[in-house]
């Protein structure tokens, strides 16, 4: 065999490779659309996905990190802080030192003290010396569909025309008629029964000097494709719990 020979063969082995280094499975390809879809609730799933797994492809992890630089100024709510708050844990448990610098950033700026820790505390378990994530490198529109965002054919891409909306399903839950403090029975005779709810004992249930016991208990009712109502209880001895949160999401799938 001659050289030249080896040469193609070699060079088209390290394309090869070089390929499926940066091509998302099935499984990352939809948490990368979950990512970049902007749905609070969406975000907060894929995230905690991501860390459970100990997810460490680049690609994907650059989406995340995209969507935390771009989200996490935009709002203080619970929810929302609990969605970003999983980035920065996913983004420490990578290993990748490419991204200690947007978490220290963002550690520093967040206004919000949960968001603060948990991405100081990730940015502190990654190794430094790394070429820094540049946040804006990662186009998330690319990636609302499933596809991947790197590579020449798919820059090059020809950008489909956005589809016209869709007219609002007749009979959807509207969220603009409930507010916070109301209680979710009150909710109801506005806006209908949630897709499903669901519910969990939060760290206030294990203060000693929390003698009421409000707010050791919250709960999400959940409205397909309109978000979710987030409540808290009022004590330990009544079952009323009342909306402390609004999160509109446009992608709330209805399960929890």
């Amino acid at each position: 065999m001659g050289i030249n020979s080896t040469r193609l063969i070699a060079a088209a082995v390290a394309l090869s490779v070089t390929t499926v280094s940066w091509t998302l499975d099935v499984s990352t390809q939809r948490y990368a659309q979950m990512l970049a879809s902007g749905g609070v609730s969406s975000m907060q799933r894929a995230g905690e996905e991501i860390f459970n797994q100990g997810l460490k492809d680049q690609e994907l992890l650059d989406v995340a990190a995209e969507a935390l630089a771009q989200n996490y100024a935009k709002n203080t709510g619970e929810t929302y802080v609990d969605a970003m708050s999983w980035l920065c844990k996913a983004l420490g448990n990578s290993a990748n030192g490419r991204y200690q610098e947007l978490l220290t950033d963002v550690a520093k700026k967040a206004s919000n003290r949960k968001l603060s820790k948990y991405c100081e505390k990730g940015a502190g378990s990654l190794p430094k010396g790394a070429a820094a994530y540049v946040a804006g490198s990662v186009n998330l529109d690319r990636y609302k569909e499933g596809g991947a965002a790197y590579g020449a054919a798919s820059a090059q891409a020809t950008p489909k025309p956005t589809p016209a909306a869709a007219p609002a399903p007749v009979g959807k839950a509207d969220f603009s008629l409930v507010k916070v403090g109301m209680t979710m029975a009150e909710a109801v005779t506005l806006i209908g029964e949630p897709t499903n709810t669901s519910s969990h004992v939060t760290g206030k249930a294990f203060r000693p000097f929390n003698f009421t016991g409000k707010g050791s208990v919250r709960s999400s009712a959940l409205y397909k494709g309109v978000g979710r109502l987030v409540l808290s209880n009022d004590s330990a001895y009544s079952s009323t719990q009342r909306i402390v949160e609004i999160v509109p999401d446009p992608t709330e799938t209805g399960f929890p």
